[in-house]
């Protein structure tokens, strides 16, 4: 079997040839194939072919060492550099590692400290051949066009995250627990042109309110009992990329004014700390709550909302999208196949009727949870309805309730029927729950934002009441 290390191809800048065919010989020896080029012009030349490790004496008859890291840091910011100087000057070493040279050596080279510095930096190489593949796969994953959903509602949503991706404005995905809010967060990411930075997530529900700001913002070290060295919050570890925050209604009100702080300036405190720290961050928020109502309730900023709400993706709710089940029921049973744990292969139709008369209450995980545990209980190649769970085909937990209006219809055409069915209904709701829309619009079975605009189309308000 070849040695992996056979394949490392390294680029030498060298004008001294004994020092040139040192670096070779022992390069040699650990199995990495190295190529000397005596000026800076000839190594340019040959930067034409990405290398997979570079070496620079810092002082070339016709080129400065610094000029050309400057110009492989440009042209291959991936490939690691080191830099070899027989110059006694500490700043050069400090300018050339402030560079992005990864590493250095002090001539006459040490044949030790050469090979530790090369594995090092092969290791570098491979990790960040790996980082790339890594999102170049995460990108694919998270194209748009995988985005399954054919029906209206997904329509639209893809339709926004087209909107709003190549912008920097913050946006704000609500939509009911399980409906997939994070895999919004993650097409806006990787649609932008913040797609090679890093993707940050905070879930803002699980963390106490004494460790959000922590979380969100790092700490100094000494900042409280278990602070014993300096921490880069979450603002920190995006800089560049994006942050989303899920779950942000249920954030602290004291977070909430320094969240508010910190989009308005663009920078912040470290917790315990005086020296202010700027950040470039895209910053995506999601919520199951009704803000608005928690605006009224004084458990949501009012500021703070009309900061977030800038760009609204509604993500709606499975029982919406009926249409859209058979396909998400055949992709996660891929997914389960593809893991080769499962025998079933594929879902028959009477399984696929089930599904789709169920009302998802936990909407597409609930879904997936579903799926997971009829490949669990089939033995078969296909599932049939006796895999799914018992909550799936409990006829009283996806049957709407019945509903006997006694609405007189005669003489009126279909579309005027229609509303007169509707108004009747969402009078109806809206006078028992004591004209709460948020209660009303769950009892209805849609989201608060679609009954508004159904209580406009139909003209309907509070004067109607009785």
């Amino acid at each position: 079997m070849n040695d992996p290390k056979s394949a490392v191809q390294i680029l030498y800048a060298e004008d001294d040839p004994a020092s040139g065919r040192l670096v070779k010989s022992i390069a040699a020896t650990e199995g990495y194939s190295v190529t000397v080029f005596p000026t800076g012009q000839e190594f340019l030349r040959a930067l034409d072919d990405k290398p997979d490790l570079i070496l620079l004496d810092l002082h070339l008859p016709d080129a400065s060492g610094l000029d050309l890291l400057a110009k492989s840091r440009i042209r291959y910011p991936d490939v690691p550099v080191i830099v070899a100087t027989a110059s006694n000057s500490v700043n050069d070493v400090i300018h050339a590692l402030k560079g992005g040279a990864t590493d250095y050596l002090t001539k006459p080279i040490d044949h030790q400290r050469l090979v530790v510095s090369l594995a090092n930096a092969v290791k570098i190489s491979r990790q960040q051949q790996d980082l790339t593949l890594l999102r170049s796969e995460l990108k694919e994953t998270y194209r748009l066009e995988h985005m399954i959903g054919t029906t209206p509602g997904m329509m639209q949503v893809r339709q926004l995250i087209r909107e709003a991706a190549p912008r920097d404005a913050t946006v704000l995905i609500t939509g009911e627990s399980g409906t997939g809010k994070e895999l919004v967060a993650r097409a806006l990411h990787y649609s932008s042109n913040r797609v090679g930075k890093p993707f940050v997530d905070v879930n803002c529900a699980a963390l106490t309110e004494t460790l959000i700001e922590s979380e969100l913002f790092g700490h100094e070290r000494g900042a409280f009992t278990s602070a014993i060295s300096r921490r880069r919050g979450k603002f920190e570890q995006a800089n560049g990329g994006s942050l989303f925050l899920d779950e942000i209604g249920d954030m602290p009100l004291p977070t909430q004014a320094k969240m508010l702080r910190v989009l308005q300036e663009r920078n912040f405190q470290r917790v315990g700390g005086e020296e202010k720290i700027s950040v470039n961050v895209r910053v995506i928020c999601a919520t199951n709550r009704d803000l608005e109502e928690a605006v009224r309730n004084n458990t949501f900023r009012m500021d703070l909302f009309y900061r977030i709400n800038l760009f609204v993706i509604e993500v709606p709710p499975l029982r919406e999208r009926t249409a859209d089940i058979p396909e998400l029921a055949r992709h996660f049973l891929a997914l389960g196949a593809r893991s080769g744990k499962y025998s079933a292969q594929a879902i028959s139709e009477s399984a696929l009727a089930e599904l789709c008369k169920h009302r998802w209450p936990g909407n597409v995980r609930e879904l997936q949870n579903a799926l997971e545990r009829a490949m669990m209980m089939c033995h078969e190649s296909e599932i049939q309805p006796e895999h799914l769970p018992p909550a799936v085909l409990n006829n009283s937990a996806r049957a709407a309730p019945a509903v006997n209006y006694s609405t007189d219809i005669t003489g009126y055409n279909l579309v005027e029927a229609v509303e007169k069915f509707e108004r009747h209904m969402i009078l109806e709701a809206l006078e028992k729950c004591d004209w709460n829309k948020s209660k009303a619009a769950r009892d209805l079975g849609v989201t608060r934002r679609i009954l508004s605009y159904k209580m406009n189309n139909l003209g309907i308000d509070k004067e109607d009441a009785g």
